[in-house]
Order: C-alpha cells, then structure tokens, then sequence
C-alpha cells in the first residue's frame, strides 16, 4: 500500500470521541478541504462541516470547491453524510479516521481473523473471491471491544477499507467511496457511512443482513421463483472435465455420458447435477463461440449425452464464460471489441492465466468483456438460448460471474443481472449458477461455484454463513482435485490436495471426474456420493434414504 510522502496537512474534526477528516479525489489530484474556509455548527446530537474551497499540494495551492458533511449520533453508533464538488471529475471521497484503537479484523471469508499487518491493509467490496463479501468490516480492538464500520450504499459502487498503522500503536481508518464511473460528475453524494460498537459479531452481522435482504431485494432459497423445483433435489453435483486449454480431453461426451450412468447408478438420479466444464472444446481458448466439439463427438455426440442423462434423470449443467472471450474468434471487433471492459481510468483488461505451463501469463488471446454491453450481451444470450432449445440442458453456468469492475460504458452488475434474466426468459426450469460470491450477486445466481483462492478452498467461511446459506447455495469449484490423483482438470491450477467439499447446508458435495477417476479411485467416488445422500438427508425435505 503506497502512501504520500509528505503531511498533507488535513484539518480534522472531532464528534461522538471520533476525530475525522474528508479529502476528495479526481482523476488528476488528491484534494482537501481549505482549513480557513471551514464552518463548524455543533448541534445537540450532529455535527455539520461546511467547506468553501479546497487545497492540493499538501496546501500549498487551492481550487474551488465544496464539501459538506454531517454526523449525527446514533444508537451507539455515528453516521456521516457528505456532500462534494469540483471544478473537475470526482472519482472518489474519503472519510478518515484517527486514533483508532489497534486490533483484528474478524469478518473475513478467508480466515477467522487478521492482524493489521506494518505495511497496513486494504479491503475492497464488491469482490466475489478475496475482498470484502459485503461493505462491513468488524475491529475487534485490544480492549476487547468490537468497532464496525460500515457502508448503507442500497447499490453495488466500489468501497474501500484502509488500515494504516500509526508509530503510537493505534489506527487510522480510511473508508473510501468511488462513484459509479456511469455516474461520475463534479459533485457526489457519498453514501452514509455508520462506525458504530455492537456487543457481539452476529449483531453487527445480522444488521447487514437485513439491509442487504432490503437493498438488493434477496429472496430466501426455498422461495426463489430462479430455483427449478427439480434443483431444490440436488445433493451432488459431478464436475466432468471435457477438454483443457490445450486440447488435452479428458472426457468426451461418450465417456461422459457412461459416467453420469456410473453416478446414477449409485445414488437417485434426481439427487444428481452433471456439470461440464470444457464441453465446447479447448476450455477458455473456445470461450466467445459456444457450440459441440467435433473432436469429443460433434452435434450427434452431444445430442447423445444429453438425452442419454435425461433418460437416466440427470440433469445437466454445461459451463459458459460470461465475460471472457478469445478475442481470436471470427467478427470479434464487431461484437467483442465495443464491449471490452474498461476501469474508471480508462485502462483495458486482459483475461489470463498460466494456461500452457510456460510460466507467463502473457497470453494475448484472452479479452474481458462486460456483460452489460449490448453486442456481447446479445450474442452469448442468443447463443445459450438457442443451445437451450437445441439440446434442452436443464443448467447454464456463468463463468466469473462474480467480476465487477467500475466501467464508466456499462454497469456490469446490471449486465450480470440483466444476462441472466435474458437466459432465462421463457425457460423457467432453467437453473443459471455463477462463480464468486458477494451480496448484491447473489440475487442474480442463486447456485454458486465457491471455494477457489489460489488452491486453498474456504468454502464460503463467512463467520455468519446466514448471509449466504439463506439466499443462495453452492457447491465444490472446478480447481476441486480429483479423488483419484487431486487433478483439476481444465482448470489452470493442475492439481489439488483438496479433494472434498464439507457436508454443510449451503454447500452441495462435488466430485471431479477427469479421464481415470472411476478406474483409480471407485471408493474414494463413493465416499463423496455417502456425502451427498447424508447432505440430503439432513437438508433435503422429504428425503427418505
């Protein structure tokens, strides 16, 4: 984490045994409020800040502007609400704080706790994998008390957490607002900010709970009108790896197809979910143009597949990239390029990994797309929905669904949203999962892919799984090793000592099957499938084993 290397000379305000500040960022400069232009009118339970003018330069220049905010004591808590404007684009407000006691974090999905580390930390929402799930962050300080901070934002917009040790031992807060790049002006309305105690970490928990449920109109899984019934069986999901990046097969739809068999011979079939992670062809290199392999067996091949789990009552669920596409494939700059995602600073993204073992990652094929683009939008939906009607598969899977990036041509949670109400439009028993997890996103997949963190996988280990078991379900990413030898299959990783999902009620056991997993390790197979018939059991209603 960079800093400035000089004292930005910040005039600060004390209210509610909190000292504050505010500075305002363009995309040319870093701003603070003019002290000699400040009014301060202190009122019994508020505080209001008005700014004529700001600085830069540490103070040393000044421009015009304005900023206003107020605080306002609450039920144990302070809120804030600020108000700026600038001759230029603002990007971003800060609010910060000082001398804030030193602790731990204990909200993470990653782990239980985390010190602050010297070099200070940055938490940034929304983040399907590694960031902050939701905007909270929970302190438990060294005096044993527990310090929330929180954003009241009802729309998905970037914040960020910043954590800067001070030499006297305590903190200093940073909560930062980047406005929608969509949006983006010379005046802002910050969200409200709440800093606040609560008595245990369930209540500061529970509390996001029930604004996010409000904010972004979350439905209760056993209620969700996006759930088939037929999903509401699912105890097991059986990742079958296709083919890799490099064209290495690992099951063609014949052998596919003989091993849903295999499963469904083993468990209720209805408890079964095939999914198919490369089943278009080279996994990635394919992605931007959906359609069967010739190479794995062709328009007939997966016809077969198809109908041959649907005979046995299986139900399929084949893998789609949602944002990332090969920008190699054929008319790419009529509907690929104008949808390229940019950041608010204009800065393109690229979509790689170590895919060949070369041990780079500067493939130049790979572009990221934002969904809420109208051509890619278009086209992948028209490609899914005809594959739909075509082959009748009963699942999509988005790929990183869970990307959200501040794209000043399109809103790519919208896009998200929007993509999969298109898929769905006029196919109800159509079940659309997604990859990653963070609050609002949980509206637009209910089923989830989880647990991928650079070969550790953590399953969605909120401490208050409540946030995610009551709306949503996932199950084992495709980076699961295989029982046999703890292969991945198509997925960049390789291989994985992790090899089983945790029988818990959001998460539905998953196998991975690549090409010799049922000849090395049968046993190891059915010892998963015992999972399944225990996870449903336990949370499956009217399941009689």
């Amino acid at each position: 984490m960079q800093d400035l290397s000089f004292d930005f000379k910040r005039p600060q305000f004390e209210f509610n045994g909190l000292r504050f500040g505010v500075q305002v960022f363009t995309f040319e400069n870093v701003y603070g409020l003019d002290a000699d232009k400040c009014a301060v009118t202190d009122e019994e339970n508020a505080l209001t800040v008005s700014c004529d003018g700001l600085v830069w330069a540490g103070g040393q220049e000044s421009a015009e502007g304005n900023v206003s905010v107020r605080a306002v004591v609450g039920e144990r808590s302070t809120t804030f609400e600020i108000e700026a404007s600038c001759a230029r684009t603002i990007r971003c407000v800060k609010l910060f704080l000082q001398g804030i006691s030193d602790g731990e974090i204990i909200n993470l999905r990653e782990t239980k706790s985390q010190q602050i580390p010297p070099q200070g930390l940055v938490l940034t929402y929304p983040s399907g994998w590694r960031g902050l799930y939701t905007p909270l962050v929970v302190l438990g300080t060294r005096g044993g008390e527990l310090l929330y901070l929180r954003s009241l934002d009802p729309r998905v917009r970037e914040k960020r957490f910043a954590f800067i040790r001070r030499d006297d031992g305590n903190l200093d807060i940073e909560l930062i607002f980047e406005e929608s790049a969509t949006r983006m002006g010379s005046t802002v309305s910050v969200p409200v900010w709440e800093i606040g105690a609560c008595d245990t970490l369930e209540e500061a928990l529970g509390r996001q709970t029930d604004a996010v449920q409000r904010d972004h109109a979350l439905v209760p899984w056993e209620q969700r009108e996006d759930v088939p019934d037929w999903a509401r069986k699912i105890s097991l999901v059986a990742a079958i790896h296709c083919q890799h990046m490099t064209g290495y097969v690992f099951n063609d739809y014949t052998k596919a197809l003989r091993t849903i068999e295999w499963l469904a011979a083993r468990i209720e079939p209805e408890r079964l979910m095939a999914y198919l992670p490369g089943w278009e062809g080279r996994y990635y290199w394919q992605y931007g143009d959906y359609r069967p392999d010739p190479r794995m067996g062709g328009e007939e091949g997966f016809a077969r597949l198809i109908e041959g789990a649907r005979d046995v009552g299986v139900r399929v669920m084949p893998m789609f990239g949602i944002n990332v596409v090969n920008r190699g494939m054929e008319n790419f700059e009529q509907w690929g390029a104008p949808a390229i995602s940019l950041t608010a600073g204009g800065i393109s993204g690229g979509a790689t990994v170590d895919w060949d073992s070369g041990r780079h990652h500067d493939h130049g094929w790979g572009a990221l797309l934002n969904p809420g683009a109208p051509t890619w939008q278009n086209r992948l939906v028209g490609q899914i929905a005809a594959l739909i009607d075509r082959y009748g598969f009963d699942g999509v899977f988005l790929d990183i669904s869970a990307v959200w990036m501040n794209d000043p041509k399109y809103d790519t949670y919208q896009g998200v949203m929007e993509m999969v109400q298109r898929i769905r439009e006029g196919r109800p028993e159509v079940l659309v999962g997604g990859e990653g997890w963070y609050d609002a996103v949980g509206a637009a997949t209910p089923l989830m892919q989880s647990g991928h963190s650079d070969g550790v996988m953590h399953w969605h280990d909120e401490p208050y799984p409540e946030l995610f078991d009551r709306y949503n379900r996932s199950f084992g990413h495709l980076c699961l090793g295989d029982p046999g030898r703890g292969s991945t299959g198509v997925h960049e990783l390789g291989y994985n000592a992790e090899r089983r999902a945790p029988v818990r009620k959001g998460n539905i056991p998953t196998v991975t099957i690549v090409d010799d997993t049922l000849e090395k390790a049968p046993d190891k197979v059915e010892e998963i499938i015992e999972d399944a018939k225990e996870y449903a059991a336990r949370f499956l209603r009217g399941y009689a084993p």
